[in-house]
């Protein structure tokens, strides 16, 4: 499935706990906004493929976030997975395996169990 605009993709930028707002509030656990290209992002948030089309669509779909390596710390929520994109967009965007991190992104935990790859734009 295509990241856009099947699963509604979006780069993100991290929000540091204390990160403080332009209107001046204060965000003590920190967060995430959602930035337009690549070169300003940390991450990329999308709906999962498994989900999406086991529901058919949005209603009942959970969202996927990826940080990128080297942009937000490892301890940071959520991990503890970091990728390493090659891409200049959501259209191409491509998680690439390095000498110590994995190209496929494996959900944890209890979810739905989703296990695939983001390459070229679509995740499978």
């Amino acid at each position: 499935m295509r990241l856009v605009p099947d699963l509604e993709a979006h780069f993100l930028r991290y929000l540091p706990p204390g990160w403080v707002a332009e209107n001046g509030e204060v965000y003590q656990n920190g967060g995430q906004k959602w930035v337009d290209t690549l070169a300003e992002a940390d991450g990329v948030w999308f709906l999962c493929p498994k989900c999406f089309a086991s529901n058919g669509g949005r209603p009942g779909t959970h969202a996927v976030v990826c940080w990128f390596v080297g942009k937000v710390p490892d301890d940071a929520r959520p991990g503890p997975g970091r990728w390493v994109t090659q891409g200049t967009g959501l259209a191409d965007l491509t998680f690439v395996p390095s000498e110590t991190r994995s190209r496929s992104v494996a959900l944890t935990g209890g979810g739905c169990g989703w296990h695939g790859f983001v390459t070229n734009g679509d995740a499978a």
